[in-house]
This record gives C-alpha cells, sequence and structure tokens, in this order.
C-alpha cells in the first residue's frame, strides 16, 4: 500500500485534524514493526488491530482512532530540521546530529479533533514505541516547532501520568530575554483549541517563568479551563495574576498574557 493511499481510506479524514510528526532515524529502513505493536499491547495495554500493517507502510485503528505509519528511506528534505534546531534549547548539538538522519518515519493519528489531551497522550504512546523499536535518534512536530532528542522525548514519556503531562513533549516553549528582562510563550496550544500563552518582560527568572508556564499550562489542559480577559488566576491564596487577552507578541493572532 502506498503512502498516499493513507489517506484515502478515510473519507472523513478532510473533516477532522490529525497529529503528525517524524521519527528521524540514523538508519533506515530499521523500524519493526512487529515490536512496535507488541510493545503498544503490553506496555501500554492498548487494543491494537494492525490486519493491515508491514513495515513499510501501516494503518493500526487503536480505540476508534486510525494511526498512519510510513517508513521514507531518505531524510527529511529542505532545511526545516537544521532551523528548528537552532531553538529547540534541550537538544544539545541538536543540529549537528539531527541533520545526519538519513531516513524518517512519518507518524499521524488522522481522525483527531475529540479529544485533544486523550489523542496526544496515545500519540506519544505510539511515537515511543517506535522510538524504542527502530535505530531512531528523535521526533519532529513541525507543526509545533519541536524537535525533541530521543532519550529526552522518552524521559518525558516515563514520567507521563493523567494529571501530570508530559508539556515538553507535545508544546513548544520560547524564550525570549531583552533588555534585562524575561519573557516565555507557547506554540501548540492550539492544536488542543487553547489560546496561546505569553508572560512578557518580566524580572522574575527563566526558571521562574518556565515554572509558572508549565503550571498553568497542565491546569489548563487537565482542567480544560479557559482563561477570559480581566480575570485573575493564581496558585496560592495570596496570588492574583491578572490575565488580559491581546494580539501577541512572539506568536501571531490573540495571545492570553499572564502578569507574573
Amino acid at each position: 500500500m502506498g503512502l498516499f493511499s493513507f489517506f484515502k481510506k478515510e473519507k472523513k479524514v478532510e473533516e477532522t485534524k490529525n497529529i503528525l510528526g517524524m521519527i528521524l532515524l540514523e538508519e533506515p529502513n530499521s523500524m519493526d514493526i512487529n515490536k512496535v505493536v507488541s510493545e503498544l499491547r503490553e506496555k501500554w495495554k492498548l487494543k491494537v488491530n494492525d490486519k493491515d500493517s508491514n513495515n513499510e507502510t501501516s494503518v493500526l485503528e487503536i480505540n476508534g482512532y486510525q494511526i498512519a505509519i510510513a517508513n521514507m528511506d531518505v531524510a527529511i528534505p529542505g532545511d526545516e530540521i537544521g532551523t528548528t534546531a537552532e531553538y529547540n534549547y534541550f537538544w544539545k548539538n541538536g543540529k549537528e546530529e539531527a541533520t545526519k538522519h538519513k531516513g524518517h518515519i512519518i507518524l499521524s493519528i488522522m481522525n483527531a479533533g475529540k479529544n485533544p489531551v486523550k489523542e496526544n497522550f496515545l500519540y506519544n504512546k505510539i511515537a515511543s514505541s517506535i522510538l524504542n523499536n527502530s535505530k531512531s535518534i528523535g521526533i519532529y512536530i513541525g507543526g509545533r516547532s519541536l524537535l525533541l532528542k530521543k532519550d529526552f522525548y522518552q524521559s518525558q514519556t516515563k514520567d507521563m501520568s493523567d494529571d501530570g503531562l508530559p508539556l515538553y513533549n507535545w508544546i513548544y516553549f520560547g524564550i525570549r530575554t531583552e533588555n534585562g528582562k524575561n519573557s516565555m510563550y507557547t506554540y501548540g496550544l492550539a492544536d488542543f483549541s487553547k489560546t496561546e500563552i505569553e508572560i512578557l518582560d518580566t524580572e522574575h527568572s527563566i526558571e521562574e517563568i518556565n515554572d509558572m508556564m508549565l503550571n498553568l499550562v497542565n491546569y489548563i489542559l487537565v482542567s480544560d479551563v479557559t482563561l477570559k480577559d480581566g480575570e485573575t488566576i493564581g496558585f496560592t491564596e495570596q496570588q492574583k495574576l491578572k490575565i488580559t487577552i491581546s494580539n501577541g507578541k512572539f506568536v501571531d493572532g490573540k495571545t492570553i498574557k499572564v502578569e507574573f
């Protein structure tokens, strides 16, 4: 079955959202789909229909979702990996290492859009299983500007729980320092039908605003909260941080500004 026939199998795909990423391979054609499926069943306790699968192209059915997996025996074309590596600070030497990949695996949940948190948990489990059962070096999720080293992605996966989301695997957190003040913004919350968040021009340290941002995003996604203009939010009885919504500074469109 060819790659493009994936997207013809389900007529409703165009009406839904998909989650799309790529596993970077140091050795092309190194994924073992049978071991991937076994890990999904044994480690993650998922019911997997793999009747339409092989090491070249597969469509798995898991809990009503269609999962497309396509092995590509060439590197990702263009310079997007190198460009993205430049601002993904968790992968030291990422540009040098990631651009040496020799193949990649396209991984997509084709009919997502019903429950973003649930779907991203599922995607994370599948990606982790592919990383474990191929000669891979990392994962690239271009729609969220994420390029993560294999070990880092797996460490976040190991610690994830229903109330402790693996946010670094799901969302890019941008950092800027200007005129002695720090800012942080999210890129990827829109995929969860949430407004991106910015903390701007604060004298708090990067570590402090990072902790605050992680708490905010985890709370919003776990509790399915929508923050509104003029409200306040806090994580202690005394803390009341003002919320405003206006055009983004570092992200296109409207963003939530949290005064911290």
